[in-house]
């Protein structure tokens, strides 16, 4: 319990670092948006080739494969009861899609990886890694496809060498030259793992501090829930990690693989929601809105689940 709680909060200085300094003009959506490219491209991708040799042998990562599946499962499971949910609210047809996806894809890396970092260690990232797999290839195919067609006159289109490109992205590459590294037994030199190391720590506080700064710069004023509004949100942070505690129970997972699992389905709103939604024009402003709405709801939502695990 005191674990939980020295995690918590120190993920709670760090964003509060964040906003703090955005408050007082030192950082600024420009520097929110370096951040993002900065963990993105650089630091994440190396955290991944370094950690994973170091945290994994071939054994234990072979034995932590199935836990690609019920990801997988769960993610799925969480898709066709939003699907169910809509149909019973009656939700608009131009509102279903975005709907849908908002219940059922997290951000799993951008704010998972570092939250689940800070309460459980660098070794939950390979575990983070596996959740990822399964949300990033369902969100660019699954949940790509349902915003879609929810404009009815489809005029935009990603193909599918755009949606291969999101899902193989530079945190995916990393991930696999980990992988690699260990089911290849490749011990990396001293002078490449050291600064790896370095620039792959930058991960959690710049995430962190890009967190505060997308608080900071929300107008609460214009935020107004409605019913489909408190079902994304009860979607988000009850149902989806409810459907994954049931999936978990069906194989002998580690304890922390089922945490980490756990947090990922609890974590906000994937924010490519409300990008893919502005790109086909399906009520992009409402998405932002409740992308954001549901990172800072999750700063509040994160430290029960916690404490509970």
């Amino acid at each position: 319990m005191l674990n939980s709680f020295n995690s918590v909060l120190t993920i709670f200085i760090m964003i509060g670092t964040g906003f703090i300094l955005t408050k007082k003009g030192f950082l600024n959506k420009e520097t929110s948006k370096l951040f993002s490219k900065l963990v993105i491209n650089v630091s994440l991708p190396l955290m991944m080739v370094v950690n994973i040799p170091m945290r994994f042998s071939k054994e234990k990562l072979f034995h932590s494969l199935n836990g690609i599946i019920i990801a997988f499962a769960s993610i799925i499971a969480t898709y066709l009861m939003a699907i169910c949910i809509s149909k019973i609210l009656k939700i608009d047809e131009d509102k279903r899609g975005i709907f849908c996806t908002m219940i059922t894809f997290a951000n799993a890396i951008f704010i998972g990886l570092p939250v689940n970092i800070s309460l459980f260690g660098e070794e939950s990232a390979t575990y983070v890694f596996l959740y990822y797999i399964a949300n990033t290839s369902l969100f660019w195919t699954l949940g790509v496809n349902s915003i879609r067609n929810s404009n009815g006159k489809n005029r935009k289109k990603i193909s599918g060498i755009e949606s291969l490109k999101k899902i193989f992205s530079p945190p995916f590459m990393g991930f696999i030259v980990g992988i690699m590294l260990v089911l290849l037994e490749i011990n990396l030199p001293a002078f490449i793992i050291n600064p790896f190391q370095y620039i792959g720590n930058l991960t959690t506080p710049l995430s962190m501090f890009f967190i505060g700064t997308v608080i900071y710069s929300i107008d609460f004023k214009q935020i107004k829930l409605d019913r489909c509004s408190y079902f994304v949100l009860i979607g988000r942070f009850v149902i989806a990690p409810l459907i994954m505690f049931m999936c978990l129970k069906l194989f002998e997972f580690p304890n922390l693989l089922k945490n980490v699992f756990i947090i990922e389905a609890i974590m906000p709103i994937i924010t490519q929601a409300a990008l893919v939604s502005e790109f086909y024009e399906v009520n992009a402003e409402y998405a932002a809105i409740m992308v954001g709405f549901s990172t800072v709801l999750s700063i509040l939502i994160i430290p029960i689940y916690s404490f509970l695990l």
